[in-house]
């Protein structure tokens, strides 16, 4: 009897218990973390990168940043004097890269020119990394891969860019680098949508050598000139070499063409001119022949514009 005497006194009566599940299945749910927009920008200080549109001309579907030519102005003395040695090019690790870039017959050529407009504003990067290309955006800014600044075990050190670099004759000197930049999705999620950075120079060479304009549009590229130039590994150490297309493929996060490249133009301008914007970039180069037979680079989109523009100004 006691014991069913304490079976009762532990019962819940059928007209409570419907209010306390009611009450369970009304509780919040735990908060989850939300996910990190892959283009969130990430530095080598750790620093925030505040918004600055300042110098850039904005639009419906589309938006510029100008190029500028720059005084041409040479270094001179110890200057100009070479600090480093070859390095082999830097390659983004586990990712898709082809065995060759060469599509069919090389139609690379050389430009020797590399004092004048706008390969002066053309850079060959050394650093821990490796060798890469990179191409100035403003007096001291200059736009290059985001496996060229930043590996998979962390970001670059020792960097040096030498802008209009031919062999051993460096006209314009080098600078270092105060700061690295990329983004999440590159340094956290090693996406090739999201392949790309900058470097922050510690001087301001481009007031001699000019910079290249970038512009982003929403509409397709497809059939849009393609110049490409850069420092592939592949040929003399440390020179200049061109070649011309079309976008022959727009993704919405990637270009593609037939530009013949190596590694070591990793960074490359891909550039054209137009109406609006002379020697402008539309991608920057990443990727040798991938599965569609084309190389490839990132597109330059209205996130990776807004990106570009907050480093420079930053």
């Amino acid at each position: 009897m006691s014991r069913l005497r304490s079976i009762r006194r532990l019962s819940i009566p059928m007209a409570c218990a419907a209010p306390i599940l009611a009450l369970s299945l009304l509780a919040p749910a735990a908060p989850t973390s939300a996910a990190i927009d892959p283009h969130t920008s990430v530095s080598s200080d750790g620093a925030a990168v505040a918004t600055n549109t300042e110098g850039v001309t904005i639009s419906s579907g589309e938006a510029y940043s100008p190029s500028h030519q720059g005084d041409g102005k040479q270094a001179i003395g110890r200057d100009r004097q070479v600090d480093d040695m070859d390095v082999p090019p830097a390659t983004p690790d586990g990712q898709e890269v082809g065995i060759t870039s060469v599509i069919g017959a090389d139609n690379r050529v050389r430009i020797t020119a590399t004092t004048t407009y706008p390969y002066r504003a053309i850079a060959k990067i050394t650093s821990s990394i490796g060798g890469c290309t990179g191409w100035l955006i403003d007096a001291n800014t200059v736009v290059t891969a985001g496996h060229c600044v930043h590996g998979g075990g962390g970001w670059a050190t020792n960097v040096r860019v030498y802008p209009g670099r031919n062999g051993t004759s460096t006209p314009y000197g080098s600078c270092g680098a105060s700061r690295l930049f990329s983004v999440n999705g590159w340094t956290s999620d090693r996406d090739p949508a999201y392949d790309y950075g900058a470097i922050k120079l510690n001087c301001s060479i481009g007031n001699q050598t000019g910079w290249f304009g970038y512009r982003w549009q929403s509409a397709s590229l497809n059939g849009q000139a393609t110049n490409l130039a850069g420092y592939p590994g592949d040929k003399t150490a440390n020179t200049l070499w061109r070649d011309n297309d079309t976008v022959r493929s727009t993704a919405t996060r990637r270009l593609y063409y037939a530009n013949d490249t190596a590694g070591g133009q990793s960074g490359s301008p891909v550039w054209n001119n137009g109406a609006n914007c002379s020697t402008c970039s539309i991608a920057v180069h990443a990727y040798g022949v991938g599965s569609n037979g084309y190389n490839g680079g990132t597109r330059i989109t209205e996130a990776v514009f807004n990106n570009l523009t907050n480093w420079k100004n930053s």
